[in-house]
């Protein structure tokens, strides 16, 4: 699998990280970051970066990140844990796979501000759904 070759074209085709503002900006084997700039629609009516934010990148990476394998895979389950709150700036989550099985791919995700703050934690199981891509 080209991993570059996935990363544009994730980057150009996938529509809901597009139309949210996300970019793919590393995608190596087993790990991912996804990158967004704050704008006012990330806000939420107190004018702080809304939960959804994170938890979308957090998803986000964590399926890029477990795509790197080489195979399809959706969302079987997440948690997540807010530490901190933004209201502007570079937002990145950072994906690791901790674990890949057969059908189950866990993946830790961070996410943080532009001077490295921690903002929230996520762990994702992933399951695989498609057989290896090109």
């Amino acid at each position: 699998m080209d991993l570059n070759a996935h990363r544009e074209r994730t980057n150009q085709e996938n529509r809901f990280m597009v139309h949210n503002g996300m970019r793919l900006v590393v995608l190596e084997a087993d790990r991912a970051v996804v990158e967004l700039e704050v704008g006012p629609e990330s806000l939420n009516l107190l004018g702080a970066v809304h939960g959804g934010v994170y938890f979308t990148m957090a998803d986000c990476a964590a399926g890029a990140a477990a795509r790197s394998g080489g195979c399809a895979y959706v969302t079987c389950d997440a948690d997540i844990h807010f530490i901190r709150g933004a209201k502007s700036g570079l937002l990145r989550a950072t994906a690791q796979v901790r674990h890949r099985g057969r059908t189950t791919c866990r993946v830790s995700v961070e996410i943080t501000d532009g001077d490295g703050r921690l903002l929230c934690d996520a762990s994702c199981t992933m399951f695989r759904v498609g057989t290896p891509q090109s």
